[in-house]
């Protein structure tokens, strides 16, 4: 049995069932009529945070994936959209879901360093004005820095808003 305060014990624990992988995560469900993946990883495993989700509250709303690395915990959120044009009152919900639920889970919370991570599509090679970088500065990470500073007291020790191609280059290991 693992030890009752590390986060993945608990999560092998009580959420076996929840296991998946960064594919299976990142599948756009908004039309049912295809099957659209932002991400093509089936080797790296992660815990569905939709099926925790719906363990606890299938009305809430939750971040799609977490990803843990020693005390590194990654709370991914895949948007098969342009930044701008992502709901932003959708997405505070969803990470504040995600603070209830590891404020309520683990006991030795400060020991984790915890990371959003927003994916989003590719922005491509012709989005490259300035213009549109101002824009999607302005937009992209829907003020989570703002929010994490001033609603959830400074809990994200990080933040990374980016493309999916952001991660494929920076995080060699992904097979996206």
């Amino acid at each position: 049995m693992g030890y009752k305060y590390n986060l993945e014990s608990i999560l092998y624990t009580d959420y076996l069932d929840c296991k998946s992988t960064l594919k299976t995560t990142s599948l756009d469900d908004r039309n049912t009529s295809t099957n659209y993946y932002l991400c093509n990883d089936d080797k790296l495993e992660v815990f569905d945070f939709d099926d925790i989700k719906d363990k606890i509250n299938k009305d809430s709303k939750s971040p799609d994936a977490i990803y843990i690395r020693d005390k590194s915990l990654y709370i991914v959120e895949f948007k098969n959209q342009d930044p701008c044009a992502i709901d932003c009152e959708d997405l505070r919900e969803k990470f504040t879901f995600a603070i209830d639920f590891f404020t309520n889970t683990i006991q030795n919370i400060n020991d984790y360093n915890f990371i959003i991570c927003l994916v989003y599509k590719n922005q491509g090679e012709h989005k490259h004005s300035q213009r549109y970088k101002q824009g999607i500065g302005n937009k992209a990470c829907c003020t989570l820095e703002d929010a994490n500073k001033n609603e959830y007291n400074n809990f994200y020790s990080h933040i990374i808003t980016k493309d999916v191609n952001f991660y494929k280059n920076n995080f060699k290991e992904l097979k996206c």
